[in-house]
């Protein structure tokens, strides 16, 4: 079912919603719907929103290519790592101004809040799903794929995989029950906090290995300076912020929210909260081994 709003400016009533989710309200508001089967949870905004993603990493490659990068796997790599710079570098200020517009409360009903929360909730889960989409059919089955064969995917490609797919249901459920969408971004704000950085560290990472890079002296010592940023800034997100996030979000969904979120569903998003914490632990240690060794 489509449907054309078509206002696609905030109503004088909503002037209380932060300068900086009006964008993405209007954004919403503006766009065709395409509702899931059986629910009021739109999705063409996500494909649209995966469709511009999509375009973007042709972009950056074809950008990289003119810079004299080769035509390998570590440039499509590295515009893949450009076009996640983009989506954690728009979505963290929103995702910020959202969990400080409203009480704090993770399993939180979205009725009980403002038209233009609810529309801004709908406009950032579904830009982070449409960059899920993307991200999976681009970098799973795309970019991966073997003639007469198919897409051929590594042991880490499945687990990015399963990542997304388990982060989509979990957004998607949340807003089809109206509830728990607190949770998904406040583990969004903190799982994308350290992505702008990272995806540095990886593009430097593979510009070293680049010919025409190769008499670029600065390159080196810039990468290890960003690599100790990185490691620093990872660890204090994923070791001293991360468990108490989800261990509140945890207690929240399964004891004290237990009339807003129906309990079953919290039992199912509980791997999906930990999941990504347990996944972390090859990664803290590697920078921490990076701090170890650096020139600090």
């Amino acid at each position: 079912v489509w449907e054309l709003l078509s206002s696609d400016t905030c109503s004088p009533k909503e002037t209380k919603a932060p300068a900086i989710l009006k964008f993405w309200i209007s954004l919403y508001r503006s766009s065709p719907k395409l509702y899931l089967p059986g629910t009021d949870v739109d999705f063409g905004f996500s494909l649209r929103c995966a469709f511009l993603f999509s375009a973007l990493r042709i972009i950056f490659r074809h950008i990289l290519y003119n810079m004299g990068w080769d035509h390998s796997s570590d440039t499509i790599f590295a515009s893949a790592c450009l076009a996640s710079i983009c989506h954690s570098s728009l979505l963290l200020p929103a995702l910020l101004a959202m969990l400080l517009s409203q009480p704090y409360v993770p399993s939180a009903k979205l009725a009980d809040a403002p038209r233009w929360y609810q529309d801004a909730v709908h406009a950032l889960l579904g830009f982070c799903t449409g960059y899920m989409i993307y991200d999976s059919f681009m970098g799973y089955v795309v970019e991966v794929w073997v003639p007469g064969v198919g897409p051929v995917l590594s042991n880490d490609d499945w687990m990015f995989l399963g990542h997304h797919i388990l982060t989509t249901l979990y957004m998607t459920s949340a807003r089809w029950i109206g509830a728990g969408h607190i949770s998904a971004m406040v583990l969004m704000y903190n799982g994308e906090f350290s992505a702008p950085i990272m995806n540095v560290h990886f593009i430097l990472e593979k510009a070293l290995e680049q010919e025409c890079y190769k008499g670029a002296a600065w390159l080196p010592t810039l990468f290890m300076y960003n690599e100790q940023a990185f490691s620093l800034l990872y660890i204090i997100c994923r070791v001293l912020v991360s468990p108490f996030v989800i261990g509140h979000v945890s207690y929240d969904l399964l004891i004290r929210g237990r009339q807003r979120v129906p309990l079953w569903l919290s039992i199912c998003w509980m791997p999906m909260c930990w999941g990504v914490q347990f996944g972390s632990i090859p990664w803290i240690y590697t920078c921490i081994d990076s701090l170890k060794n650096g020139p600090f």
